[in-house]
């Protein structure tokens, strides 16, 4: 169950990247000149929605143990309407979808409902409530993998206020080389150490994203393009 968790994560941050891989194909000179603090202002939004679909693979992948075996079991159905819902944009009954399995869904389907109650959040631009939400799940998920991808998460959020040590200490359990969430934790480190001045600190965690051989292509590109910014400070 371990590994097919790792492969699922994997295989969603391979989609993560084709994802993202368009977007810095858009960036010129302009974006150098400005820095990183102009380049997290611009992206940041997209890249929150990129990190959101590890939070539906994911999650489509855990349940599928449940209502694959009966795909008339109430939470299972409510979760694929979730989804839908999603990927349809119709926020509104999303949130309806996700309060009903909050209040009627096993135990770990509750907890599913709480991941994706706070990206819907973030679809809201509701920031301080997905914050509430991650930091709740930090504490009481059960799931490693859930309680991990909640912690990226909320660092990301938090990347432009919290101090690079408190960045450091939320995802130190994360960088890890089994860990399927480690690139990405890297990449918020590496922006928390530019903020802060630290490049070497940052250029070191690019080059671990450069040199790794399973970041996929938009991460890469985004390294580079950090890495580029550091180097002209």
């Amino acid at each position: 169950m371990e590994t097919t968790k790792k492969i699922v994560i994997n295989n969603s941050l391979s989609i993560v990247g084709d994802k993202m891989s368009n977007l810095f194909n858009e960036i010129d000179d302009d974006l150098r000149q400005d820095r990183l603090k102009t380049f997290w202002a611009t992206y940041k939004n997209s890249i929150y929605a990129a990190v959101i679909v590890i939070s539906i693979v994911l999650i489509g992948s855990e349940a599928y143990q449940y209502y694959s075996k009966s795909k008339t079991e109430k939470s299972g159905l409510i979760l694929s309407q979730i989804i839908e819902s999603v990927s349809d944009k119709e926020l509104g009954l999303t949130s309806d979808y996700i309060d009903e399995l909050l209040e009627s869904g096993t135990s770990d389907y509750r907890t599913y409902a709480l991941l994706l109650k706070s990206d819907n959040f973030i679809s809201q631009n509701k920031l301080d409530d997905a914050r509430e939400t991650y930091i709740d799940l930090i504490k009481k998920a059960e799931n490693s993998l859930i309680r991990d991808l909640a912690k990226l998460k909320l660092s990301y959020l938090n990347v432009d206020n919290d101090s690079f040590e408190q960045i450091q200490g939320e995802l130190s359990s994360i960088v890890e080389n089994d860990n399927p969430l480690s690139l990405f934790a890297y990449e918020v480190l590496a922006m928390s150490a530019y903020k802060h001045g630290l490049y070497e600190r940052g250029v070191e965690y690019l080059n671990i994203i450069i040199k790794n051989d399973k970041t996929t292509n938009g991460m890469f590109d985004r390294a580079q393009m950090m890495l580029k910014v550091m180097d002209s400070k």
